[in-house]
């Protein structure tokens, strides 16, 4: 995408705003702590992950609910999501919780007036490289 200095600016920090949203717990903590019992879904009952996908929020509270393996985790998760915590990097194996990896946050820049912004801009090609700072790897676990 090429853009004038101003609407490339922009761009950079709705990229750069984005970035750091999906880094904080806002993102992590309650993405991680779904994805958890849908994976111990998957593995303690007969759904497939192609229906899985496909499910609406209401029909996968309901199967989190309708399974044994996954009903308290989900009722946390709703009604006490306050009690998550969430720290950057990974902890000792012996440590509660668990792990969450984001595989990559988006950090491409437009180019401005058709040149890379490096060479063009390079105040916001500076904070889309300061992206690469963020943690994408976190531990997770209730209180």
């Amino acid at each position: 995408m090429s853009a004038d200095r101003e609407t490339a600016a922009s761009l950079v920090d709705l990229v750069c705003a984005e970035a750091r949203l999906h880094t904080s717990w806002d993102n992590v903590g309650p993405v991680s702590a779904v994805r958890r019992p849908a994976c111990q879904l998957l593995d303690n009952t007969p759904l497939d992950p192609d229906r899985l996908a496909r499910m609406t929020d209401p029909q996968l509270w309901s199967a989190f609910d309708s399974c044994a393996a996954t009903r308290a985790e989900s009722a946390m998760i709703r009604y006490e999501l306050h009690r998550l915590q969430v720290t950057a990097g990974r902890a000792p194996a012996d440590s509660s919780g668990w792990d969450f990896s984001l595989r990559k946050t988006y950090s491409s820049a437009p180019l401005v007036e058709g040149q890379r912004s490096e060479v063009s801009a390079p105040e916001p090609a500076a904070e889309l490289d300061a992206l690469r700072s963020l943690p994408t790897k976190f531990r997770v676990w209730w209180r």
